[in-house]
């Protein structure tokens, strides 16, 4: 995620604070899976750490053949949710399941559906305004990632199972995989999609964010999470987007501004602005500013103080990439302006099992998840999954 994608963030910020009253609707991946037909089984997990996570799986196809298959679990990009692999009949989800695998969707700690899972202790939903948003990339790989994967093999009896991320998802797989190792040995096969980890040659018509980073402070001081809005799935913004016809234009612009150029996209996959941006810490936000004012993949930075306690060194370690042992496959966009082919090539040269390596060359950085043409390479992922190692 680029510079441009921050300032958007930020934009959507000040959209959505302080929009009029709304009624909340269900608009999740759970309803766009009953929908196209294919059974939902949902779950919560609570993690190390006392976060509840929810999951939601596809066990199987809708053909009529029930035999469930080997578990995936696919991790969604930031500000979002499980959405991004459920948004239209040939979205990578529902590839993957008429394809006989155990489909199970994450949503992070406070996304999705997760932020609807009553507390175990209390047996109350809590306000977003009353839980901690003290977490940033680590606490995200290193307990909601881990805790998933356990449980799904708890569930269904495997030892290992496949793992994929999209954008953010792909960072917080690396980091789970490389903060800790062990979980390599459940993981048979990785696959990310556009994955962000350095980011040196993020789209530079913004750099003004990078030369004066108070910009970016400023807007969110004394804030714990952002966007901030009363109901984050039930936004004016994104059900305008798809019901007024004068509006669709607009919002495709504003996609098209976000993503970048080559935005190939219908209307029926703008859905997804009904529930975009999902809130997130701003200790997340802050994190990945840090990464793309520095051109590193590493920790997070708490200052010399904060560095030398959590650390024991005044700047933050590099994640270990050369951890990542799982058989790893890549897709990427040759027109990626926030995951652009030098860092995706940067990342590749530091992994030490890259099986395949997939070059898109018109998509957009979200053209994997909601552009009419994502299934070709939808089927590749099929087919570079069902490959022996």
């Amino acid at each position: 995620m680029g510079v441009r994608s921050i300032t958007c963030a930020i934009a959507f910020t000040v959209i959505f604070v302080g929009t009029g009253k709304h009624s909340v609707f269900a608009f999740s991946a759970g309803d766009q899976i009953k929908n196209n037909g294919y059974p939902l089984e949902t779950y919560a997990v609570e993690t190390q750490d006392h976060y509840m996570v929810g999951l939601e799986r596809i066990p199987y196809g809708k053909s009529g053949n029930k035999t469930i298959g080997k578990p995936i679990l696919l991790l969604h990009g930031l500000y979002g949710t499980s959405m991004y692999y459920t948004l239209s009949n040939i979205s990578l989800s529902f590839t993957l399941s008429d394809a006989g695998f155990d489909v199970w969707l994450l949503n992070f700690r406070l996304a999705g559906i997760s932020k609807y899972i009553k507390n175990p202790k209390t047996g109350v939903v809590p306000s977003l305004r009353n839980v901690s948003w003290d977490f940033s990339f680590d606490e995200l790989g290193i307990y909601d990632t881990t805790a998933a994967i356990d449980f799904i093999l708890k569930k269904t009896g495997h030892t290992t199972l496949h793992m994929g991320g999209y954008s953010f998802g792909a960072t917080i797989c690396l980091i789970a995989l490389a903060e800790r190792p062990e979980y390599n040995e459940k993981i048979d096969k990785l696959v990310l999609i556009v994955p962000t980890a350095r980011m040196m040659y993020y789209d530079k018509r913004l750099i003004i964010l990078k030369i004066f980073p108070f910009i970016f402070h400023r807007t969110l001081k004394d804030r714990h999470y952002v966007p901030k809005m009363k109901h984050p799935d039930d936004q004016w913004f994104g059900r305008q987007c798809k019901e007024n016809i004068y509006m669709k234009p607009f919002c495709l612009y504003v996609m098209t501004q976000v993503q970048g150029n080559l935005l190939a996209i219908d209307y029926n996959t703008i859905e997804i602005l009904r529930t975009y941006p999902q809130p997130t810490s701003v200790k997340v936000m802050t994190h990945y500013f840090q990464l793309v004012r520095e051109d590193y993949f590493r920790k997070y930075d708490y200052g010399k103080v904060g560095n030398m306690k959590h650390y024991n060194s005044t700047t933050p370690p590099d994640y270990d990439l050369s951890k990542i042992t799982a058989a790893t496959y890549i897709y990427q966009s040759k027109r990626d302006i926030i995951a652009p082919p030098k860092d995706v090539k940067w990342l590749i040269d530091r992994l030490p099992n890259v099986k395949n390596v997939t070059m898109a060359k018109k998509f957009s950085h979200m053209g994997f998840a909601i552009s009419p043409n994502a299934r070709p390479y939808n089927l590749l992922i099929v087919k570079h999954l069902l490959e022996k190692n």
